[in-house]
């Protein structure tokens, strides 16, 4: 089975034997000159295929040959993966789910969308912000047919993959692996605090992400209903000292992953591979993604 191996996030240079690419984390399996890659968009979209040119010691850099491609043409934080083999086809493609049509009732831009991971139905703006399932915590991104769960190596520019804090009332377990790039975890940092990611509460991105259409709930009411109801007083919040893991590279993409939001009563990721670990570890879902 095809593992990742490393996802780029910048074209350093080129020359006509190999593209060099900046990676986010250090690359993950030992491999040698010559060794055929895979790449594909976050998205699962297929890139093409390269050979292995060389890897820089600190591992934060790869050279690869270029199959027909040039290294502009390779989109930013592509994935890179490395088959099992001459007949391994890569990982699968990401599941989806079709849209189905606007309600009489609703704007002409609001289609009807299914979660991907749980099948709970709820209406949405097509191309929109990711939209948060409301059952079972995943992120979805919805295209005007169809509608998919956000990649798995996305991340955001900010820690927007929210979770709330009055359900963590409890002790928190944070996975054991870097908190951006999902590489072995070697040390740790403290939670930082901000106050809002929203101007107003009524105009910023949880009312967005968590979008107040009518529509029959799986649970009701949400956890977000009600801390809107009740503020941020509700059960659960930062305790004192919560950290979370890195693995030691210091780079833009590994700042800041993780932050409590105080004022929206929420804490927040960049990635989206670490919020679902995350989720997955404190039983708040998407368990069965």
């Amino acid at each position: 089975m095809a593992r990742l191996l490393c996802v780029l996030t910048s074209l350093v240079n080129e020359t006509r034997e190999s593209a060099k690419f900046r990676t986010r984390g250090r690359v993950r399996e030992k491999v040698t000159r010559g060794d055929e890659v895979l790449l594909r968009g976050l998205d699962g979209t297929p890139v093409g295929y390269a050979s292995v040119a060389a890897v820089v010691p600190t591992g934060l850099i790869i050279a690869l040959a270029l199959d027909g491609l040039a290294g502009a043409d390779v989109p930013l934080s592509a994935e890179v993966w490395l088959p099992d083999g001459d007949g391994d086809p890569g990982p699968p493609a990401p599941a989806h789910t079709m849209n189905g049509p606007a309600t009489p009732a609703a704007s002409a831009a609001v289609v009807g969308v299914t979660c991907v991971v749980c099948g709970t139905e709820q209406p949405a703006q097509p191309f929109a912000e990711p939209l948060r399932c409301p059952r079972c915590s995943a992120y979805l991104v919805v295209g005007a047919t169809q509608t998919r769960e956000l990649g798995r190596n996305q991340l955001m520019p900010t820690p927007s993959l929210l979770v709330p804090l009055p359900a963590l009332a409890g002790p928190v377990d944070w996975p054991r692996m870097c908190a951006c790039c999902g590489g072995p975890a070697e040390t740790s940092a403290a939670v930082t605090t901000g106050g809002s990611m929203h101007q107003a509460m009524t105009g910023g991105a949880l009312d967005f992400v968590f979008r107040q259409i009518p529509v029959a709930r799986s649970l009701s009411p949400s956890w977000y209903e009600t801390y809107r109801s009740v503020g941020a007083g509700a059960s659960g919040g930062p305790a004192p000292g919560w950290e979370f893991p890195l693995c030691g590279v210091d780079n833009a993409d590994h700042r800041d992953p993780v932050r409590v939001w105080t004022e929206d009563g929420a804490l927040g990721f960049r990635s989206y591979h670490y919020y679902r670990e995350f989720c997955r570890a404190n039983r708040l879902g998407p368990a069965a993604a």
